[in-house]
Parts: C-alpha cells; sequence; structure tokens
C-alpha cells in the first residue's frame, strides 16, 4: 500500500510496457503489443479505508440504552372546559389538553429546567418607570411558584428603589443596608436561620424580597464593592437571584450588578422615551463587552394603557411601535414577550399574584421559561 492509501498491483511484474512515441498534438493510438501491455501495468487503485469496524465502533452504554425513552401522550385536559368536563366526571371522560394547554406546560417544564449551579438575573433599563420593579417581582413569583427552590428578589436601587411597596410586609423593617452591617454573622453557615431577619417572605408567591434604604437619598448607601460583598454571601443561600437596578449607568452598583449577572434582562413599556431609554442602555451594555449576556436574555415589554379600540389611530401607532421595538432589540435578546395592561398593577401598591388577569399571569410565565432557557 501506498503513503497515499492506494494499492499498487502487477499483473505481471517480469513484463514492461512498451513505449509509445507521440506527436505534438496527436492522441498516442494503441498499438496491439500496448493492448496487451496494459494488462501487466503497474495500477494505481484507489482505496475507502472502512474505519468504522466493529472493533473501532462506539457501543452503547447503560446510560445510552436507560436514556431511551418512548415519547409520552400528554395526560388528559386540567384547564378550561374540556378540564371541568374531566373533573366532573370523575376522569370517566379524558378529553385531551387544548393547544394552548400544551404550550402552558411546555413553559412551565422550561421554567423547571435544572440548572448547573447558582445563577443570578439583572433587570435593567436607564429610564425610570420603565416596569423593571414590576417584572422582578414578577418574575420571583412565577419561579416561585412553578420552580419553588430558593429564590431571591433584590431591590438593587442606588438610591431608594420600590421593591418594598410591591412586595408584602414582614415582622421587621430591615433592609440590605442593614444586612450588610451584620454580614460577618453569615461566614459561619449554621447562623442561616437569621437570614430570616432581614427578608420578606412572600407567601404562596414562595421566594424573598431584600428591600434597599427605606429613606430616599441622593447618595449610594450600597456601592459596588459592598453589592460584590453582599452577593458573594447571599448566593450560598440562594439558588437564583433577580435583580432589579437603577437609573445610573454610572453608579458602581449598577456597574458592579451588570458585571455579576450570568443574564442580562431587558425591561420596558410600550412607549417612545421608555424605549429610546432602553435603546441607550443596550448601547452602554455593548460598550462594556456585556453582548453574551444580553444574547441570553428577553425583552418583556409591557403595554402602558389599556387597549384601544381595534382599528383607531392609537391602536395602530401600538402595533407599528411594537413591530419596530421588537425587530430593533431582536437583534440583541433572544426574544421578545409581550405583556398586557393590567389594571390590578396600576397602583403600584402591593402585587397580589391572584388579582392578576390570566393573560397576565401567561405572559410572565412565558418570560420566566424564555429567561430560564437563557441559563
Amino acid at each position: 500500500m501506498s503513503a497515499e492509501g492506494t494499492i499498487a498491483v502487477a499483473a505481471n511484474p517480469d513484463e514492461a510496457t512498451k513505449e509509445v512515441p507521440t506527436t505534438t498534438g496527436e492522441r498516442p493510438r494503441a498499438t496491439s503489443d500496448e493492448s496487451r501491455a496494459t494488462s501487466h501495468a503497474v495500477l494505481a487503485v484507489p482505496v475507502q479505508v472502512d474505519t468504522n469496524t466493529p472493533e473501532t465502533r462506539r457501543k452503547p452504554s447503560a446510560a445510552d440504552f436507560g436514556s431511551h425513552r418512548a415519547e409520552r401522550a400528554p395526560g388528559p385536559a386540567e384547564e378550561g372546559w374540556r378540564g371541568v368536563v374531566n373533573e366532573m366526571s370523575g376522569h370517566a371522560f379524558r378529553l385531551p389538553p387544548s393547544c394552548a394547554e400544551l404550550q402552558r406546560r411546555a413553559w412551565r417544564a422550561a421554567a423547571q429546567r435544572g440548572l448547573s449551579g447558582h445563577k443570578t438575573i439583572v433587570f435593567v433599563n436607564l429610564k425610570g418607570g420603565a416596569t423593571k420593579t414590576t417584572a422582578t417581582f414578577l418574575v420571583g413569583a412565577t419561579l416561585g411558584r412553578v420552580r419553588g427552590g430558593n429564590v431571591l428578589a433584590w431591590d438593587n436601587n442606588e438610591n431608594q428603589g420600590t421593591l418594598e411597596q410591591l412586595s408584602m410586609a414582614a415582622s421587621h423593617d430591615n433592609t440590605a443596608t442593614d444586612l450588610l452591617a451584620n454580614i460577618d454573622r453569615f461566614a459561619i453557615p449554621s447562623n442561616s436561620p437569621e437570614l430570616t431577619n432581614y427578608m420578606r417572605p412572600q407567601g404562596e408567591n414562595r421566594f424573598h424580597a431584600l428591600v434597599s434604604q427605606n429613606e430616599a437619598s441622593n447618595q449610594e448607601v450600597i456601592d459596588g464593592a459592598a453589592f460584590v460583598q453582599l452577593h458573594g454571601m447571599l448566593r450560598q443561600f440562594y439558588h437564583l437571584i433577580l435583580v432589579d437596578t437603577g437609573n445610573a449607568a454610572t453608579a458602581s452598583t449598577w456597574q458592579a450588578a451588570v458585571e455579576i449577572a450570568d443574564e442580562i434582562v431587558l425591561v420596558a413599556l410600550n412607549k417612545r422615551d421608555s424605549t429610546k431609554k432602553l435603546a441607550a442602555t443596550v448601547d452602554i451594555l455593548i460598550a462594556q463587552g456585556l453582548e453574551s449576556k444580553l444574547a441570553r436574555g428577553v425583552l418583556i415589554l409591557t403595554e402602558p394603557a389599556a387597549p384601544a379600540r381595534k382599528g383607531s389611530n392609537r391602536d395602530k401607532a401600538s402595533d407599528e411601535r411594537r413591530g419596530y421595538i421588537a425587530e430593533h432589540f431582536g437583534h440583541y435578546v433572544r426574544d421578545v414577550v409581550n405583556v398586557p395592561y393590567d389594571e390590578a398593577l396600576s397602583e403600584g401598591d402591593e402585587i397580589v399574584y391572584e388579582n392578576l388577569a390570566p393573560a397576565t399571569q401567561r405572559a410572565y410565565l412565558a418570560a420566566t421559561a424564555a429567561i430560564v432557557d437563557g441559563l
């Protein structure tokens, strides 16, 4: 066998081929001697070497065998009129779920996916009143209700945040500044139960809230270094931390949060001023080399007012703006999730999840599933 992977074949090595002179431009004619010699010539025959032999082929393991599972049919409907019929019949009827219910099941399964270690998700828009805090709270509530586990929503506003207003009250008024003052206590893991003195449990939402200072100030109370110190401690006790940020990209707390994030989520109202400021926020993040964290995230886009009459000028303008927003930010994030206007969120007061419209709950389930997919 030659080095090129061919085999040299000699029909009769004692005989040589006969040389035939040629004239330029004229194709040589085969002589009878040449015809006979052809069978004696040395021929280069390409050979395909089969490397996929029983000796070299990878053989399936027990893990491969065990991982094979037949596709299961979905269980009977639990929602809508089909679910009611199934329930009232004592499950004598087993009507299949609707497409909408199957979609919600897929979102729940995505939100429940296992994660490799602790993850931190940061919500950003340098425009105030863009629903960052609302989104942080409701993603936390959705994770708590659907996924469970140790979830923390943290108001990291450089001044005074509003997570306290949206959250259930606690038996104390401690904030992140009080936790920072006593952080050394939690160098000892056995002191972890004392965290309840600084957190605000959110009932059926099954997550904790850590609120920012409760007095207005123009000065950073917790700077970037303190944020990193607190985060390093809290990540030992919470699998998922959701960080609500402030409105100043120059604040060291904001800088520390986006640097520490595993995923950055964009938040805005479907309004010109809110999305224009968000576009500027994206430019800042890209300039800081954080494009990959954005690429894992989503945009949560909320309608600022009740829907206008179908076909009205306001309705057309809203649709046109929504399309342009999706086109622009779609270059940076994995998905854009639209959240409808909800009267239950209009007052900026404590959020009662059960009072949310079903469409709002579905939208935040979709957003949460997309966020977890990015992790």
